[in-house]
């Protein structure tokens, strides 16, 4: 099963500094969560994510999983050492203490397996998993199909997705139930004159129109 775990605001401790404790942080930047990497090894590229205050970094070598017990509420443990041994320690205590957890090296003790991820514009996320049988192939698989949604997907629609978050905090407060504020939600992609501007690129007045589109919705569900 492919899920996308809400971290925003919980924190997530990446163990390793290597190839796969980086392309782990990669992933979990830009989701608004509270990063921590610990490692042996330092490079250049945690070094300036350390100094632009994006993640948190401790240089240590560890021989246990002992300096897990300085965290509290921790959301997620990443362990990617490259010690097996040291590794599933580190999981076990992750676990123990109420995390998720993950082992690079091993997909059997871990509780998810990371998908290969097409990230399109930051909005649209395409993900495709072998369960962990094979990363090699969810890359080399994910490579053809980015090209493919790549063309398939069009501004108009990352800018409609955007709207539709917009529009989806403007509502909460001014349409009461759940079914009509979806069905607001709906009416925008109909909506002619708001297409219209966001395939004109004016999504400042495409927000206008939303708003005045809102009003007459909120009068009908008082």
């Amino acid at each position: 099963m492919i899920v996308d775990l809400n971290v925003k605001g919980k924190r997530a401790i990446v163990i390793g500094g290597g190839t796969e404790g980086v392309r782990k942080v990669r992933g979990l930047l830009g989701q608004d969560c509270k990063i921590t990497v610990i490692s042996s090894r330092v490079n250049r590229y945690l070094t300036e994510q350390a100094e632009l205050g994006r993640i948190q970094l401790i240089k240590a070598s560890l021989k246990d999983a002992s300096i897990l017990d300085d965290y509290k509420d921790v959301f997620l443990v990443l362990a990617a050492t490259s010690d097996k041994e040291l590794n599933r320690k580190l999981v076990e205590k992750g676990r123990a203490m109420g995390a998720f957890v993950y082992a690079a090296d091993d997909p059997a003790v871990s509780d998810f397996s990371y998908a290969s991820v097409i990230n399109i514009e930051g909005v649209m996320q395409v993900a495709i998993s072998t369960s962990g049988k094979s990363p090699i192939m969810a890359r080399k698989v994910r490579i053809r199909a980015e090209r493919v949604l790549r063309r398939i997907i069009k501004k108009s629609d990352i800018e409609n997705a955007k709207l539709q978050e917009f529009a989806r905090q403007a509502a909460r407060p001014k349409i009461k139930t759940v079914g009509e504020r979806k069905e607001f939600l709906y009416s925008l992609v109909k909506d002619e004159r708001i297409q219209n501007l966001i395939k004109e690129d004016r999504i400042e007045d495409a927000k206008s129109a939303t708003l005045e589109l809102l009003q007459k919705w909120g009068r009908r569900s008082k």
